[in-house]
This record gives structure tokens, sequence and C-alpha cells, in this order.
């Protein structure tokens, strides 16, 4: 059996708790199958992983996965070069701030109309009315229209574009 997927679910991010490293614990699932639980108190140390009995992989073949499939993380500072392996600890930080990511964006489209200015390389917001309006969406396309042209409003969007934008840019 060789391991095709995983996945991150179960995320509880504690904000309060992350001081040197994101304080927080997650499930990993491999080939759809409970597998790992993951989890860091926030104060700089590696994160703790302990798989699960029915799990049929032993955390070795899991971060030999992540190695082998995700390669290495490589950045320069001081002039020099250095990278790193992507194992499951690099794998489960990069689920977990887009899990934080996805999460702060719905939050923001909820209260207001995100937009960015293709021109000019940044964003601005409206704030929403505090009471629902069949009308409200298409006031702010047409003001978008009219005043800001080459602007695009995220709320508009596909998520993930919407999200690859905030990404980028926010």
């Amino acid at each position: 059996m060789q391991i095709s997927k995983l996945e991150v679910k179960n995320i509880s991010h504690y904000a309060r708790g992350s001081e040197e490293t994101p304080c927080y614990n997650a499930t990993v699932y491999v080939n759809g199958k409970k597998a790992v639980e993951v989890s860091n108190d926030g104060h700089g140390g590696s994160d703790r992983q302990h798989t699960y009995p029915q799990c049929a992989f032993n955390l070795r073949e899991i971060n030999d996965w992540c190695i082998n499939t995700f390669g290495k993380e490589t950045w320069e500072y001081n002039g020099k070069t250095y990278s790193t392996d992507l194992d499951l600890e690099h794998y489960c930080h990069q689920e977990l701030y887009n899990w934080l990511d996805r999460k702060e964006l719905k939050k923001e489209l909820k209260g207001k109309y995100i937009c960015f200015d293709e021109a000019k390389k940044e964003m601005f917001a409206f704030g929403k009315l505090k009471y629902k309006t069949e009308n409200q969406d298409v006031v702010m396309k047409k003001i978008l229209k009219d005043r800001h042209p080459t602007s695009k409003c995220l709320n508009f969007l596909d998520f993930e574009e919407a999200l690859n934008v905030w990404k980028e840019f926010a």
C-alpha cells in the first residue's frame, strides 16, 4: 500500500498561545483515513506527532513521502542560501496557514466589499450595509465600474481566485 494523499483536518488554532511557533492541533489523514495527531504548544519547539493505532504507515514513511512529494524549500539570508526538506511538520504548518487565511478572508468578505485595483496593485474596501438588501451587490458593481474601472471585487470572484489575490496583496 502506498501513500497517495494527505489532508489536514480538525484544525484548532490558539492565537493567544502562539509565541515562536503556531499553537495548534490537528489530525492528518492519509489516503482518507485518520493517521496522525499533530500539535504544538507554540513555544518554539517542533510539532508532536503521534500515529493512531489503525494507521497503516509509520511517521518515517509519511515524512519520506512528504519530502519526496514536496521537495525542498530554499531561501536566502545575509547572502547565504539555505534549504530544508518539506516534511510532515512543514506540510502541516502550510495547511494551518492556508486554513487561517481562508478563515480570515471569509470573515472579511462578510462585512466588507474588498477590492483590488489591478493598475495600482493595491487593495481597498467598502463597508457593507448592516441590513441586507438585494440591490447592495448591484450598486457596488456599478460603483466599481464607474469609479474604479481597473478594480475587481473579491466578493464577486470565485473564492479560490479571491484567496490567491488576498494572499498576494493583503
